[in-house]
């Protein structure tokens, strides 16, 4: 990680500003449930068109912004990402040029190939996801909770008590599956080796009738990368669902706890909940299951 950091380095001012924009977009996209809560609790009781057209046309400028601004941010995110990877690409490569005929057998042929092709791949998505999702799903999780917070004390207390188990989960989670995609990388160096052989040896195997040997011993690498991706995806893709059931849970469990308080009359004016509240608090509970 020390060693990308030091290839991002030359693009820290690209970097900085690709942040400030992303965290722009998603302070405007913070403002549009807390504009639409001020609508319906002070605007639509007021009964005034105008008063109504105005905060509706901020809403529209929030959310065009956002829009606009999440747009620019992605782009130049990508474009460091690129930069960063064909410097790391082209570094590797004329490492590996200077490579003696005893460290390339010890490394193997697969093993370089993979390292300038997929791997260079998974460093440009990782630069890339760092500056997006890295940037806009902290910053919708501690934006949200200050957001409900100031709507709604008592109700954002429940979304604070799950976030430890919603950590705890995706620390699991995490634990399982990282190490599968080292599984999955010597599985991916198996195949490699084989399509290479593959294509040197083209004539002799054919000379030797070799080709459904061959075949099957492609179908069974091919079987094994596909199996340890399925396996590592699926584990790794259970944490959506996970924070979908851990967080709709509480609200659920939440809402039927302040039905009873209405039906048995014991005044759900005391939380002080309206609706503009209720209808913002959910807003962001979704942009935080859904960054």
């Amino acid at each position: 990680m020390h060693t990308i950091l030091l290839y991002c380095k030359p693009y820290l001012k690209r970097f900085i500003a690709g942040l400030t924009v992303k965290f722009t977009g998603t302070i405007t996209d913070l403002l549009i449930p807390w504009i639409l809560a001020y609508i319906v609790d002070h605007v639509v009781p007021l009964r005034s068109i105008p008063m109504i057209c105005v905060w509706g046309a901020v809403m529209i400028v929030c959310s065009i912004l956002t829009v606009t601004l999440n747009i620019v941010a992605n782009r130049m995110a990508s474009g460091v990402a690129r930069d960063v990877t064909r410097n790391i690409r082209h570094d590797l490569f004329v490492k590996t040029s200077a490579l003696s005929c005893a460290q390339i057998d010890k490394i193997t042929i697969p093993s370089l190939v993979a390292r300038l092709s997929s791997d260079t791949y998974n460093i440009h998505r990782m630069i890339s996801m760092m500056q997006r999702l890295g940037v806009r799903a902290p910053i919708l999780v501690l934006g949200g909770i200050i957001i409900t917070l100031t709507l709604e004390p008592r109700l954002t207390l429940i979304l604070l008590a799950i976030l430890p188990v919603a950590f705890f989960v995706i620390y699991l989670i995490s634990r399982k599956g990282i190490p599968l995609y080292t599984k999955l990388q010597v599985a991916v160096d198996v195949l490699v080796r084989v399509v290479r052989e593959n294509a040197t040896g083209i004539r002799i195997i054919k000379a030797l009738s070799k080709g459904e040997y061959e075949k099957a011993r492609f179908a069974k690498a091919n079987a094994d990368v596909t199996g340890r991706e399925l396996k590592a995806n699926i584990i790794m893709g259970i944490t959506n669902p996970a924070m979908f059931i851990i967080i709709n849970h509480s609200q659920q469990h939440l809402t039927h706890n302040l039905y009873t308080l209405h039906y048995m009359d014991q005044s759900i004016t005391r939380l002080h909940i309206v609706a503009g509240r209720e209808m913002a608090q959910l807003t962001h509970v979704w942009k935080i299951q859904n960054p």
